[in-house]
């Protein structure tokens, strides 16, 4: 296996991860274990990968931090929305 298809599956999965979080905050309405340090974190890291990608012009990680970046956002809004709610 050539280290681009073992770079491509694990993508693959940090995806699969992202989707996953997000749908168990959306079907169980709390976020009770999730800190907002580590999603405001997070979301830097993708926001200077993204603008490196950008810079160098590199369309594939380009489109997979600015994914990384939106379902982070979105878990971090999701967080924020649903804090009060433990229970």
């Amino acid at each position: 296996m050539t280290p681009h298809w073992i770079g491509m599956i694990g993508t693959a999965l940090v995806m699969v991860a992202f989707v996953f979080q997000i749908g168990i905050l959306l079907k169980k309405r709390k976020a009770g274990g999730l800190s907002i340090g580590s999603s405001v974190l997070n979301m830097t890291a993708s926001s200077s990968l993204l603008a490196y990608a950008m810079l160098r012009q590199e369309l594939k990680i380009t489109v997979v931090m600015g994914f990384q970046l939106a379902a982070t956002l979105s878990i971090l809004i999701l967080h924020l929305y649903y804090r009060n709610q433990t229970t």
